[in-house]
């Protein structure tokens, strides 16, 4: 029979809190999609390729979950604190009727726990599924293609999201069942009155509300001039200022208010003042609760916008040019591509030749010809351009780089012929401007610039650049990086590169019908497989997209996670605390009905009519 009751009044709790007891389910969900994630398709796939990178974001994960734990367990303590509040006529009358305190205690910690019961029970389901969809989409995204999909259920993850969820509930209800059943009878049937709100004066008021602005927009500005180079005493100083800031604003904004309804209370008619005061009441002096929930809005908003910035800018700078990128003779790259295993899944094939400008600084073989470089028209047009961060990065890079890298132009053309793009045509005297696409710093001052054709010197001559600054990636990952280089012609490339063994590369494509077939994830594992026992060194794109992939992961899954605990918590303690409000001062309305509130009676009964409102 006591457990009928424990039932009963388990179900009425999450019948009139239910936007707490949604906040539980997604909790739930949220904490088995972090826990699950070393069992999510990509990152299985990750452990083959970014391994040391994985255990480090797995060694996060504890951190993740002990974090969630803890804001998890204030959203459970207040959320429970408002409603026991709210029942403490109930609970007096049963200690009246003879109702042991252990009983009392037995049955909060009984509906609390079965409340939870039943969120695990709906949201674990939730969980499963839609981990399962994002495994989906995360395989379909990354080329992996919905066949290589497995279904998974993390047996960890719903240990531990079941054990700290438990744990949570009972940590919190414990203590504020011991609290309510340590009361009286007669303090908790007595409802009370209202706490007495504490006013500050208009002219503190004024003060605190223009010193909390002033305070806010100084961190803003802060922020904005500052935060981008990362300075973690300066990240302090902003937070700190912004914090005190919206606490201080908040708590003037209720006196002045405040102010302006006295102010205004001997020419008002009708129900200004019975609305200024609810409004004052009701919102204004909770300005705790409205700063709290304010900085966690703010901080869910800072972690949502950076774990979707950081998917679509690594996205972006992950663009496929080459698959495989091959170190060794023309003899050996071409009797392994060419064999009865690989040729069927080869497309094209080519060199690409790269070399160091030939000059006096650079040991070189006997009787070779040295030669001198200068970037001094591309150097004098960027001068002209308006001063900035970006022109100075690019002046200065460039004054370091007096022998720089020189592209064969007819190996770039092939690289740009297997990406279906158009070649370069180089007229006589002239070059071509190279930069890796992820040193994109000063890419659209370079692009500015190139718009005038301006001149580098090579040898004894002057070259003018083309109007197009050329940025696809010229190997499958990393054999080279070129922060800047010149395209050239190949007669041009032959007198004044320095040429050694690792200067000229192979790059190879998959062929486009496999990849449709299997997908560009499991296309590209099969020929790595295939290579694997080639003896050939080479280095893979999968290792490139491995390592995006998890920047992804690492970046965008944490944050996006944290901005929903935030977000979670702001709005249920807003919810349940305005909520709670308007219970404990629902008389109100009709006393001031009864007073003759016209304008009341009849908005309520509008309100009726709409919604099914309360009658006076």
């Amino acid at each position: 029979m006591f457990f009928n009751f424990i039932k009963r009044n388990s179900r009425k709790v999450r019948k009139e809190n239910g936007v707490y007891f949604a906040s539980l389910i997604i909790s739930i969900v949220a904490f088995y999609v972090i826990l699950s994630l070393g069992d999510q398709d990509v990152m299985v796939y990750l452990k083959t390729v970014e391994s040391d990178a994985v255990e480090k974001l797995m060694l996060m994960i504890p951190m993740l979950y002990g974090l969630s734990l803890f804001f998890v367990y204030f959203l459970v303590y207040f959320a429970n604190r408002y409603q026991l509040q709210r029942r403490n006529h109930e609970f007096g009358i049963y200690l009246m009727m003879g109702m042991k305190r252990s009983k009392l205690f037995a049955m909060i910690v009984g509906e609390t726990l079965w409340n939870g019961l039943v969120a695990l029970f709906i949201g674990i389901p939730i969980s499963i599924f839609l981990t399962e969809l994002i495994s989906m989409a995360t395989s379909r995204l990354i080329g992996m293609g919905i066949i290589g999909h497995e279904f998974r259920i993390s047996w960890i993850g719903i240990g531990l999201t079941v054990l700290g969820f438990i744990m949570v509930q009972l940590g919190a209800v414990f203590i504020l069942s011991l609290k309510m059943s340590r009361k009286e009878p007669v303090e908790l049937l007595n409802e009370g009155k209202e706490k007495v709100q504490k006013l500050i004066s208009p002219k503190w008021g004024v003060i605190s509300f223009l010193l909390g602005a002033v305070l806010l927009c100084t961190a803003y500005i802060l922020a904005l001039l500052y935060l981008k180079n990362l300075d973690f005493k300066m990240f302090g100083l902003i937070l700190i200022i912004g914090i005190s800031g919206t606490f201080m604003l908040f708590r003037g904004l209720g006196s002045l208010i405040g102010a302006w309804i006295k102010s205004k209370s001997r020419y008002s008619q009708g129900l200004f003042i019975f609305t200024g005061r609810q409004l004052q009441e009701n919102v204004l002096h909770q300005w705790n609760s409205l700063a709290i929930s304010s900085l966690l809005i703010l901080m869910a908003m800072v972690c949502f916008a950076y774990g979707i910035s950081t998917t679509l800018n690594r996205g972006a700078a992950s663009a496929r040019t080459v698959d495989f990128t091959f170190k060794g003779s023309e003899e050996e790259i071409t009797a392994v591509l060419t064999s009865d295993k690989l040729k069927p899944y080869v497309e094209d094939y080519y060199v690409m030749k790269i070399g160091h400008f030939r000059t006096k600084y650079r040991e070189k073989p006997e009787k070779s010809t040295q030669h001198t470089f200068s970037w001094a028209g591309l150097k004098e047009s960027i001068s002209r351009e308006e001063d900035s961060e970006e022109k100075d990065f690019l002046l200065r890079d460039l004054s370091y780089r007096d022998s720089p890298y020189l592209i064969s132009l007819s190996s770039y053309n092939a690289l740009l012929n297997s990406m279906n793009k158009s070649p370069i045509i180089l007229r006589e005297n002239e070059a071509a401007m190279y930069s890796y696409a992820e040193f994109s710093k000063s890419h659209d001052i370079l692009r500015k610039v190139l718009q005038s054709n301006p001149t580098v010197k090579i040898g004894e001559k002057q070259y003018k650049l083309a109007s197009e600054l050329y940025t696809s990636n010229i190997v499958a990952d990393r054999a080279i990086t070129l922060s800047y280089a010149l395209i050239v012609p190949d007669e041009v490339y032959n007198s004044f590169a320095y040429i050694s063994k690792d200067s000229v590369l192979w790059n190879m494509t998959i062929d486009s019908e496999f990849i449709k077939e299997k997908g560009l994830m499991q296309a590209m594992n099969e020929v790595d497989k295939l290579l694997k026992n080639s003896g050939l060194h080479y280095e893979s794109y999968l290792s490139s997209m491995g390592r995006q992939i998890f920047y992804m992961v690492a970046g965008s899954y944490t944050t996006l996670y944290l901005s929903l605990m935030f977000l979670i918590i702001a709005n249920t303690v807003l919810g349940l605390k305005f909520l709670m409000q308007q219970r404990s001062t629902r008389s109100r309305y009709p006393t001031v009905s009864v007073l003759g509130g016209h304008g009341l009676k009849i908005s309520v009964h509008q309100q009726e009519y709409k919604s099914g409102g309360i009658s006076v």
